[in-house]
């Protein structure tokens, strides 16, 4: 199931809590093949570090590399989703309970893809050392008195390749130098892709975490809204309960003005009867 559109949005532009929900689920699901790709890419990993020979890895570099396209295809997918549901949850014209619900909902699958994303980009940097230590493990071999400084920077250099079969070829180990370089090349071009994938993922959790963080401002002010309407609708109860004893009070008092009134016409009706009939 795709991103909502306009033109599955209700008459008013709404949408309703069926497609609402029926887009989460599907991101939910997208999310679950991510999970199961990401183990993937780390078996992926596992093979080519492991790989002894040439062809070897690099069909297991191309079958790695494919699965890394079609999941950030998936992880662009759900955070676009994600996206569209925080837009749809953003419609005032919604009724406050079907936000809340909302809004808690999308938050929940924004902060479990957020930490998807977090574990994928550890188990890609855990790699990326791996290789690098690999790297260095056979610099090291060629140049034994090499330091930190200078490892480091061949492993870095843009003609890393090149830096390498020069440092085997001076250790008397000539043969191996065509092997190393296309060996070392290989490993290289993993470091920079993983690299690539890492400073990506880190880059969206940046951005899933800003959105979970503006979905809980939404909560947070549907919240104080329902408080706010809460406040008045006792205050509007307790000025109708003022309003009906204060009438109850009227009319006691009208009746007591009455019974005066008539006891007064009765009081008179008596004396002007024994003052002036009688006489």
């Amino acid at each position: 199931m795709g991103a909502l559109d306009a033109g599955q949005a209700g008459g008013n532009g709404n949408y309703s809590d069926g497609q609402f929900f029926g887009l989460l689920d599907a991101t939910d699901r997208q999310m679950a093949l991510i999970d199961e790709h990401i183990g993937l890419i780390a078996n992926l990993h596992e093979q080519a570090l492991a790989a002894t020979s040439e062809v070897k890895h690099r069909q297991i570099s191309s079958d790695r590399d494919q699965l890394v396209d079609d999941t950030n295809g998936i992880i662009a997918s759900v955070k676009q989703n994600l996206g569209v549901l925080a837009r749809a949850v953003d419609d005032p014209t919604i009724p406050k309970a079907q936000r809340v619900a909302q809004a808690s909902r999308q938050q929940s699958l924004a902060k479990k893809f957020a930490d998807q994303l977090q574990r994928y980009r550890q188990m890609e940097y855990r790699y990326s050392q791996r290789n690098r230590e690999r790297l260095e493990r056979q610099y090291r071999i060629a140049r034994p008195d090499a330091t930190d400084e200078e490892v480091a920077s061949a492993i870095d250099s843009d003609q890393a390749g090149q830096v390498f079969a020069q440092s085997v070829m001076q250790s008397s180990r000539v043969g191996d130098a065509r092997r190393v370089l296309r060996d070392v090349e290989e490993r290289q071009a993993d470091i920079k892709k993983i690299e690539k994938t890492i400073n990506e993922l880190a880059q969206m959790f940046v951005e899933v975490s800003d959105m979970v963080n503006r979905q809980q401002e939404v909560i947070d002010s549907i919240d104080v809204a329902v408080e706010d309407a809460h406040v008045q609708v006792q205050t509007g109860r307790k000025e109708v309960t003022n309003a009906i004893v204060y009438r109850i009070k009227a009319r006691k008092k009208t009746w007591i003005i009455l019974a005066l009134v008539l006891l007064i016409i009765v009081i008179i009706v008596i004396i002007v009867y024994f003052t002036v009939i009688k006489k």
